[in-house]
Order: structure tokens, then sequence, then C-alpha cells
């Protein structure tokens, strides 16, 4: 066992999958190791062994890197002995710093500065993006847009910030509930069924500190999708797939955009058509509507017109 095992090992691992299969391992050097903890709890992740998934393996921030864009200043011997010492390339994300490797699957992130609750958590919203990423290549999509479930089947409520969301998962009544009200990850599995997964609303998290927590792992069938319009009355009004595309993409982008901001138009141009093309897939299959929510009235009750007719 090399030296990088032994102190890694010594840590706690997290295993992070999805109801198709895809996962990940979280793991961390000691420095780090009480923010992936805080981070764990958060995505209500539990402790595991080695299990094949990818790794993500958090460090503490380092100062200094070399001149040639090699990852010589990370790979601190005595931790990453395993991984290939050259050939590395570096991808910043707001105070993280992301590293890849051609000839291997796991990750190495630099955490940035820690230096108080809203640091790690922002840290935090910006460690999901590599799991965004797999996500994308295997045909799935993170979404700006709650979920809501009822009777075991998941809806999407999508609208844009700050006009409805929210309130809308508030007002539902038993046996609907919400499982998140920000953003959601879609993940396409081998029968080519739509999972959805709650994700965390981390702007909460930096408003009113930690405490709210998300079961990541946690799915849901997804049913369909509802687009919010304020209006006088309530009514569901199907959307045709090619409009549902268009809608569903921007939901894509919208949580997407921030990881591209850094990234050569080369490398944008191709993941921005495959977002297209998964949110075109998913349109295919799921049913869509304009939701149409008036102040006072049963919205849901339309919801559960609709979902009596498709589910």
């Amino acid at each position: 066992m090399t030296k990088m095992h032994r102190t890694v090992d010594k840590q706690r691992r997290y295993c992070l999958e999805l109801g198709n299969g895809l996962g990940w391992t979280l793991t961390a050097t000691e420095r780090v190791r009480f923010w992936l903890e805080k981070f764990a709890s958060i995505l209500e992740l539990t402790a595991c062994g080695p299990n094949g998934h990818p790794r993500l393996i958090f460090i503490p921030h380092k100062a200094e890197h070399s001149g040639n864009g090699e990852s010589a200043a990370i790979l601190d011997s005595d931790r990453l002995k395993d991984l290939p010492q050259g050939g590395w390339t570096k991808q910043t994300l707001g105070a993280l710093r992301f590293w890849s490797h051609p000839r291997v699957s796991d990750m190495i992130c630099e955490t940035g500065q820690l230096d108080d609750n809203i640091d790690e958590i922002v840290s935090m919203w910006w460690a999901v993006y590599p799991i965004f990423r797999r996500v994308q290549e295997s045909d799935g999509l993170p979404l700006h847009a709650a979920l809501v479930g009822r009777n075991g089947v998941g809806v999407l409520l999508a609208a844009p910030g700050g006009t409805g969301k929210s309130t809308c998962c508030r007002r539902l009544p038993s046996p609907w509930h919400a499982l998140c009200d920000d953003e959601t990850v879609i993940a396409r599995d081998h029968g080519n069924r739509y999972l959805a997964h709650p994700f965390p609303t981390w702007s909460e998290s930096i408003q009113r500190g930690p405490g709210r927590k998300w079961n990541v792992q946690h799915c849901l069938p997804l049913s369909a999708v509802f687009f919010l319009e304020q209006a006088e009355t309530d009514e569901a009004v199907p959307i045709g797939k090619g409009e549902t595309s268009a809608l569903i993409n921007r939901l894509a982008v919208e949580v997407s955009r921030i990881d591209w901001r850094n990234l050569p138009r080369e490398e944008k141009i191709p993941i921005r058509k495959k977002l297209f093309h998964n949110a075109c897939e998913l349109a295919k299959s799921v049913p869509a509507f304009k939701l149409r929510v008036s102040l006072n009235g049963r919205f849901w009750q339309e919801m559960e017109r609709v979902l009596s007719e498709i589910v």
C-alpha cells in the first residue's frame, strides 16, 4: 500500500451514487477533513469503503504551482503517490482548482481558502460541478428546477429565480412533498428512464447556515415537467416537444454556464451541443406543460389531473 493510501484511508470516504449507478467516492486529506464531513452531511452521504467509483479527492489550497501548468505543487509525494506525476490540466472555478488527467478517472480538487462559513458553503456549491459534468456525459442533465413528489413519482416545477418555485413548493398539501426547490439532477438509466435527484439550495445554506440537508442519492422517476406562470386561474396546458426541448435546455444552461465561463470556446461548443442533445432526448420521453398558477387556487389539482392521464 502506498503512502498516499495510508494517509487518505485514515479519513472517511463518502459514496455518492445516483439511481443509474453513476457514482463517485469523495475523500479528503487531513487539513480539509472537517470540510468534507460537513459537505457529506448536507448531501446526506454515509461513509463507505473502496467501491470502484472514481475518486474526487479534496486537498487544501496550494499557494504555488509549477510554471508549466503541471501538478508538481499539488501532488505531495506522501499523499498522492499513486497518481501520475505529470500531464494534469487545471480548471479554475471560483476559488476552486480542479485537476484532471487523461489516464485516470480520479480528480483532485483544491478547496480554496476556507476562512468562514460562507467560504465553506460556496466551495461546496462549486464542488458539485465535476458531478454535473459526468451526469451530462452520461445523457443526464443538471436543471434549475424544483423537484416535488407524490405517490412515488416526481415532477419538476420550473421558473426563473424568484418567480414562484419555492412558494409553490410550500403551498403543496400532503401527500405532495417537496424534495428541493432550486436544483435537480436528472440521471438516465440503462432502460432509458429518467430519475430525478434533489440537490441543495446552496444560497439558503449561505443565508441561514448549513442546517438543512438534501438526500441527493434519493431519486424519483420523472413523470412530467411543469413550467410555472402566474395567472388568474389554475390550468395545465401541454407543450410541444420542440418548445419543451428549448425550455429544458435553458434550465440546464442556467446551472451549467457557471462551469463553462473559464473554458476556451473550442471546449464549450461540444459541451453545449451535448447538453442540447440531452434536453431534446428528455423532451421526447417526458411530457411537459405550462402550469398557470393563481394566487389562492389549487394548482396541484391540475398537476394531479395531468398525472392521472399519463402515469
